[in-house]
């Protein structure tokens, strides 16, 4: 079938460019003037090295010569398809190559179809399938991109209603304890800029941000005068206080996050030593996410006021978090929060 006997459904012929590298000119010239007659814009040129430099994403199809002198076809071939690799190439040689030879070069090379010359009804009728099949290839590429951007948008609404989700959730611990909801804010923020010292990806410290928003959530299942109780707390009072990240993992384990957030509100109090809990976790068996949020837990546990204390100051968190830097919280992470606090970018309501 020739261009012009090509339905509307045919790639538009006024866009359609394709490049000839041959360099013989006699026969460059001539498979110009026949791609030309049927209508093609051409690019044609007399070396290899011409070709590629010159070569760009308007090109539907090339029609490409082996045999050159400065660099050969299949040189050509690699080099173009590393650029793009879907535009089809034609090769088109004068040399009579054996079947078995010729395979050989299908096989390694894929190329679109092997032309012989001196057959210029074969070479338009391999340049309209190639040219047909590249623009079949660019409307699935359209339709493949516009499917993904209808897909992140979906995607981006589900992660804002899961967002609006943890907010309303941790609003609903603020009604009960507005000491937990203030720090429950502070950590989020102080366990991001960690995250960032750290040079965390961007998708993970949203996580740990996500994550320290709600990771007192479990405080919910914990009565209300234990929360706000002024003295010391009775071993039965703390052993209840020390539920709450397990209550916490189990109001949130049902949630699809686009990240593990239940593990890392688990995980927040468990120490590098195996001291902490509800595991008992150690080292390695503890997330990254939940060793920032534990130093940034710690940090503002310590520096602000509490009903039942005046304010410690940031040297106190100082100084716990230094003498305990590769036993209780991750050395790592220890030195990006004293990196921050030492920059005097704490992001810490310290008053």
């Amino acid at each position: 079938m020739r261009k012009n006997d090509m339905n509307e459904n045919s790639y538009e012929q006024e866009k359609t460019k394709v490049m000839v590298v041959d360099d013989d000119d006699s026969v460059l010239k001539t498979t110009t003037l026949i791609l030309e007659e049927e209508g093609y814009l051409v690019e044609a040129f007399s070396t290899g090295k011409e070709a590629i430099d010159k070569f760009n994403n308007n090109i539907h199809a090339i029609v490409l010569d082996i045999n050159m002198p400065d660099l050969t076809g299949l040189q050509v071939f690699k080099k173009i398809k590393s650029i793009n690799p879907y535009v089809p190439i034609i090769f088109h040689t004068g040399t009579t190559a054996k079947q078995g030879e010729r395979r050989d070069l299908r096989r390694q090379f894929r190329p679109h179809a092997y032309v012989q010359k001196g057959d210029p009804e074969q070479l338009m009728d391999t340049v309209v399938s190639a040219v047909e099949s590249y623009g079949n290839i660019l409307r699935n590429v359209k339709l493949s991109e516009s499917l993904y951007e209808e897909l992140k948008k979906s995607s981006d609404k589900i992660k804002t209603n899961i967002e609006d989700t943890i907010h309303a959730m941790a609003m609903t611990v603020e009604m009960r304890d507005p000491y937990t909801a203030g720090h429950q804010r502070q950590v989020a923020n102080f366990a991001s800029s960690i995250a960032e010292k750290m040079s965390i990806p961007k998708e993970q410290i949203d996580s740990i941000h996500l994550a320290g928003t709600i990771h007192d959530i479990g405080k919910m299942q914990v009565p209300t005068e234990i929360l706000s109780k002024c003295g010391k707390l009775t071993g039965l009072e703390y052993d209840m206080i020390k539920t709450h990240p397990q209550a916490g993992y189990d109001i949130l384990k049902t949630i699809r996050f686009q990240w593990p957030i239940a593990e890392f509100v688990l995980q927040h109090h468990e120490r590098m030593d195996g001291s902490g809990y509800p595991s008992g976790l150690s080292g390695n068996d503890i997330l990254i996410e939940a060793k920032i949020l534990s130093v940034a837990d710690v940090v503002d546990a310590i520096v602000p006021h509490r009903p039942y204390r005046p304010a410690l100051g940031i040297e106190k968190a100082k100084e716990e978090i230094s003498n305990n830097r590769g036993i209780l919280y991750d050395s790592n992470v220890v030195d990006a929060c004293l990196s921050i606090i030492s920059d005097n970018n704490v992001g810490l309501n310290v008053d």
